[in-house]
């Protein structure tokens, strides 16, 4: 496979925003998660207003589960807390009082913080994170973060922040952004009115002076209390960014996925098949795809890795298809039997016939193989890169009127995928012959005609080393 073609596979920042993938992300231990989560000075907080408010507050001061505003206040006072903070650790309390077992109020949740199960501990900050990222804007921050994969400019977070909060929360404020305490969890059983006079207080100037950047800071600020961001500055020019702790990054991996995202984990595919290899692959870029292959194949013998490949390969996509025979390149000649076997199989023959003659073989290669062994290309390429970036690649080297002779006969090709790459090119060919080409021959391969020869037992394609057989 052509180097311009493998990184075109992993080009996943140049997919246009509707087609972006979550970003793999690498997991910290669970040990070492939990060390994290014990030194939270959320959790500490509310380690200390649980035993403050088993030891010093009046019965009258605790209603249920809320506390009244003199509670709140004589708690700031006595732990050194902000009022924002009290209530924010008292919702944890409860949270995690709600858990059950070894998890309790006072004497308990201190008790499990500090010689508590792994397990236990986790259990209790995730309790804790659902509570903060009950406010959509704390969920939004945080789910904006996972999303970036890396550390965020001040700046630029602000921007995103303003342009998500900002119009609907002026309008409802008269004018102002609205109030720190907003961005406050809808805190369950906490007398939310008063919380959020509480945190407005939190600010200069109260809730009328409050504005985005201010409450920008606050969901900042909760979030690092309980560990879920950290802050560093930019090397070049000292600017302040933002990015998930490994701790955050474990928890949000955790609510998307109960959510039905597909958020992919950095060396997970070591202990899996090759169909998970291949689709871990689709959302890594160069450098983490090759940890990934190395981890993969360090885990098997060869020859049952090659196996495993080709079995993923004939059951895949495109997109799979090629990238299991690049990690079969990877392999060498302890694949040779293995693709050779390959040669049998339809929708595999000429991806194989390529990496034979590559390698050495003398295996016949005629013109349909490499006509099919395009469009099979191109359709795997549109599963990663978009398809403006596939046009401009997938055929560099041949001139304008031998790619229109090219795209004019593709229609005949045997392929699933030969409308939507047909497509691609009539869309985003910059020679107009070309693009006519292509326009023409997706209109002949969409006609019942063409589609009731599908599918045909064929293999077809140019090689690797060039697509179009030139």
């Amino acid at each position: 496979m052509p180097a311009h073609v493998a990184d075109l596979m992993r080009r996943n920042q140049q997919k246009p925003p509707e087609r972006r993938r979550l970003p793999s992300v690498r997991l910290a231990p669970r040990d070492e998660l939990a060390s994290m989560a014990r030194v939270a000075p959320l959790l500490r907080a509310a380690r200390d207003l649980g035993q403050w408010a088993e030891q010093r507050a009046r019965p009258s001061a605790v209603a249920g589960n809320e506390l009244d505003p003199a509670a709140v206040q004589a708690a700031a006072s006595a732990l050194d807390l902000a009022p924002r903070e009290v209530w924010a650790a008292w919702t944890v309390v409860i949270a995690a009082a709600e858990l059950g077992g070894d998890v309790a109020r006072g004497q308990g949740l201190a008790g499990v913080l500090a010689h508590g199960e792994t397990e236990t501990i986790l259990q209790i900050w995730d309790a804790a994170l659902a509570v903060v990222l009950a406010s959509e804007e704390l969920d939004g921050i945080a789910t904006a973060l996972y999303t970036v994969g890396g550390p965020v400019g001040m700046d630029g977070l602000f921007d995103a922040y303003a342009s998500a909060a900002g119009p609907s929360r002026v309008a409802s404020s008269g004018g102002q952004a609205s109030s720190p305490a907003a961005l406050s969890p809808s805190w369950p059983g906490t007398g939310r009115d008063a919380a959020a006079g509480v945190a407005a207080d939190a600010v200069p100037g109260g809730r009328a002076g409050s504005d985005q950047g201010a409450a920008l800071s606050l969901a900042l600020e909760t979030l690092a209390d309980l560990g879920v961001v950290e802050l560093d500055t930019e090397d070049g020019d000292g600017s302040l960014t933002v990015a998930l702790s490994p701790l955050g990054t474990w928890g949000v991996h955790r609510r998307l996925r109960a959510q039905g995202w597909h958020v992919p984990v950095r060396g997970a595919a070591r202990r899996e098949g090759a169909r998970g290899l291949l689709a871990a692959l689709a959302n890594c870029d160069a450098e983490d795809g090759e940890a990934e292959i190395t981890s993969w194949l360090a885990a098997r013998d060869a020859a049952a890795a090659a196996a495993e490949l080709i079995d993923a390969a004939a059951g895949g996509s495109p997109g799979q298809r090629g990238a299991a025979f690049a990690v079969l390149d990877r392999i060498g000649m302890s694949a040779l039997d293995q693709v050779r076997n390959a040669l049998d199989r339809p929708l595999l023959r000429a991806h194989a016939a390529v990496w034979l003659i590559e390698h050495g073989e003398q295996v016949p290669l005629d013109p349909a193989d490499r006509t099919w062994l395009l469009v099979d290309l191109g359709a795997g390429l549109l599963e990663e890169a978009n398809a403006q970036d596939v046009v401009a690649e997938l055929l560099p080297e041949l001139p304008p009127e031998d790619q229109a002779e090219i795209v004019a006969r593709l229609w005949e090709v045997s392929h699933p995928g030969v409308t939507s790459f047909l497509t691609a090119l009539s869309d985003h060919h910059p020679v107009p012959a070309v693009a006519r080409a292509a326009r023409k021959a997706a209109f002949k391969a969409r006609s019942p005609a063409a589609s009731a020869e599908w599918p045909r037992p064929r293999a077809a394609g140019p090689t690797r080393g060039d697509p179009a057989g030139s």
